[in-house]
């Protein structure tokens, strides 16, 4: 179970790294064409440009905030479940340990 959810973790780590060089090379691609493309002031184009990379930060950053989130609740519900069988395992060897202490009492009673 941990080995799972330590494969799983890896895979949404993998993912982000992904979006984020993704959104880097998305930033940095529409940053070139606009520069290229621009009709506007090299003062406007600047403006311009930091005002979409702030916007680009800040959506990462979401991004982020809510894969972090999804990684707790993941984490949360494999913490459960280790937990509920855990206590299933418990109940199971405590009933065989009381069957046994059973057997053990009938046997010495013959």
């Amino acid at each position: 179970m941990l080995e799972s959810f330590r494969r799983e973790r890896n895979r949404e780590s993998e993912k982000l790294q992904i979006l984020g060089i993704g959104l880097l090379v998305g930033a940095v691609l529409g940053a070139a064409s606009a520069l290229l493309l621009a009709p506007a002031s090299g003062e406007e184009t600047r403006r311009a440009l930091a005002k979409r990379a702030r916007r680009a930060y800040h959506e990462g950053q979401e991004l982020v905030e809510d894969s972090w989130e999804d990684a707790e609740r993941a984490a949360r519900r494999a913490a459960r479940a280790g937990m509920k069988r855990a206590r299933q395992q418990a109940a199971r060897l405590r009933s065989l340990g009381e069957e046994t202490v059973e057997n053990g009492r009938k046997r010495m009673r013959v």
